[in-house]
């Protein structure tokens, strides 16, 4: 156990509380040098004793913390049957040894702070008539403890939370960017434009194609998870209307094998591997074949072709690749990549869900 070093911003908010309960011990001992000096018939401590004690109470305040900590995840029965087994040893501690160590620090304070007729007889703790409330302090420094370790959590879980909930607000507007992406739907007016001056009966076919795949974007898309069969065919009108897109040096087959019933995708989840491929102007003619291979419930997208033509990272770069984080929102560790050595060969693995 390497509490609470391992950890920079766990060690800093212990130590605060530390600080917190340093400066609360401080007020007590002060309250305490108050009520035993001014309502008794004579003083029976001073700020010297006083001040040995809050040393004291602040150094061995980090074995209970340490204690607790270390069997905190447990199970009830276990952390009990601890800490009591621990407050035994350190009362036994607390009594004995501790107390001779405090009354010698204070008769050698004394002598140096006092004159001999103002010093006094070092109050030291009898275990007889402070065992009950050596209890009572012991308790409420563990609920110090446990009230502080719960704080910690609670913070810890609503940042991850709010991270989360900014990831995903940004997730959720790049796939919106994808939903628009006027100029894919630019570029396909334009070709049908181009294409109607020159053969208007052959416009029917891809102005059809435009027409599914602007159905499945805007309507079928809203949906969190859709037929795998659905998805293969949004991708297979997508990537056709591409290919016919002048100007593109890139084409792309899609190829599907295996049963997809009863599976489920969300939708749009590969179509941004073929905007990124897409997206890219070359000078170079280059063909990118596509596979899609089921058996049971994985699925394997097999892309064969040049992915390494630009600077940027194709796929798994972290939580700033935008493809990479929605894989880890919706399949978490249910899936697996590779990029082969030469960049022609990339091969994602992932397990599907069911229908229900």
């Amino acid at each position: 156990m390497t509490w609470p070093f391992h950890n920079r911003p766990q060690a800093n908010y212990w130590l605060k509380v530390f600080g917190f309960y340093a400066l609360f011990e401080a007020c007590i001992q002060l309250l305490y040098n108050y009520l035993l000096n001014e309502y008794g018939k004579r003083p029976i401590s001073n700020l010297e004793f006083h001040g040995i004690m809050w040393l004291f109470q602040c150094i061995l305040i980090w074995p209970i913390w340490w204690v607790a900590w270390s069997v905190y995840k447990k199970k009830v029965v276990i952390q009990v049957a601890v800490n009591v087994a621990f407050f035994v040893v350190y009362s036994i501690f607390w009594f004995g040894p501790v107390q001779d160590i405090i009354q010698f620090l204070h008769q050698g304070l004394q002598q140096v702070t006092r004159n001999p007729s103002q010093r006094i007889v070092t109050p030291v703790d009898a275990a007889a008539d402070l065992l009950p409330y050596q209890l009572l302090k012991h308790t409420f420094r563990l609920s110090w403890f446990f009230l502080a370790n719960y704080l910690y959590h609670y913070r810890r879980e609503e940042q991850q939370r709010m991270e989360l909930a900014v990831a995903n607000k940004d997730l959720q507007l790049k796939l919106l960017k994808w939903h628009l992406n006027p100029g894919f739907y630019f570029k396909t007016i334009d070709h049908l434009r181009e294409l109607s001056f020159q053969s208007p009966a052959s416009c029917s076919r891809p102005i059809l194609q435009l027409a599914k795949v602007m159905e499945y974007v805007i309507y079928e898309a809203k949906e969190k998870m859709i037929d795998v069969s659905r998805e293969i065919h949004f991708l297979d009108g997508y990537v056709q209307l591409i290919n016919q897109q002048p100007g593109h040096t890139a084409h792309f087959t899609l190829r599907s094998e295996g049963s997809t019933d009863r599976l489920k995708v969300p939708p749009l989840l590969l179509a941004g591997f073929i905007d990124r491929i897409a997206a890219e102007n070359y000078s170079e003619y280059s063909t990118y074949d596509m596979q899609l291979q089921f058996s049971g419930n994985n699925m394997a997208f097999i892309i064969q072709g040049d992915l390494n033509r630009n600077d940027h990272p194709f796929f798994g770069q972290g939580n700033e690749d935008v493809l990479y984080r929605r894989f880890r929102e919706f399949y978490e560790d249910r899936f697996t990549y590779r990029l082969s050595s030469n960049k022609k060969y990339f091969e994602l693995n992932v397990r599907l869900s069911e229908e229900a």
